[in-house]
C-alpha cells in the first residue's frame, strides 16, 4: 500500500485536536505543497503572548515561525515524519501585534538524510515583514 503524503499532511494540519501550543498561537493551515517544500499559515497571539509594551513576546514569535519551519521540514520527507529542530536564529524586523491575523510561511531550504534547513517568515497580511528565521532540522519518522 503507497503512503499518500498529501492526504495524511492535509488531515494532521487541519484536525481539531492540533498540539497545545499550536492551538494557542491558533494555528490555520492556508495552503502547503509537499513537493516543493512550503508551508502557509496563518496565527493570531492572544493577549496572553503580549509583552508590556502590548506586542508579541519574542519566545511566540519564534514559536510561529518555528512551526511553520518544522512543517516544512516535516512534509518533504518519504513516509510520516516530524523535523525537530536543532538550531534556531531569529531576526525580529518590526514588532508584532496581538490579535491581529498573521500569516507565516516556512520553506524547506535544503533536504538531507542527516539534516534539513529550512527558512521562515512572519508577515501582516498587508505583506508587511515582521520577523524571518532561519532552521535546522533533525529528520525524524513517525511511529
Amino acid at each position: 500500500m503507497s503512503f499518500d503524503k498529501r492526504a495524511f499532511w492535509q488531515d494532521l494540519l487541519t484536525r481539531d485536536d492540533i498540539p497545545a501550543a499550536a492551538r494557542f498561537l491558533n494555528f490555520e493551515l492556508i495552503a502547503f505543497d509537499e513537493t516543493e517544500g512550503w508551508v502557509e499559515a496563518a496565527f493570531t497571539l492572544p493577549p496572553e503572548a503580549g509583552n508590556p509594551a502590548g506586542d508579541g513576546q519574542g519566545g511566540f514569535v519564534a514559536a510561529m515561525l518555528d512551526e511553520v519551519m518544522s512543517v516544512a521540514g516535516s512534509i518533504v520527507q518519504d513516509g510520516p515524519a516530524m523535523a525537530p529542530t536543532l538550531q534556531m536564529t531569529t531576526s525580529y524586523i518590526r514588532p508584532v501585534p496581538v490579535g491581529e491575523r498573521l500569516i507565516g510561511r516556512g520553506e524547506c531550504v535544503r533536504r538531507g538524510r542527516a539534516g534539513i534547513f529550512t527558512q521562515g517568515f512572519l508577515r501582516r497580511e498587508d505583506g508587511t515583514l515582521l520577523a524571518q528565521a532561519t532552521a535546522s532540522c533533525i529528520p525524524r519518522a513517525l511511529g
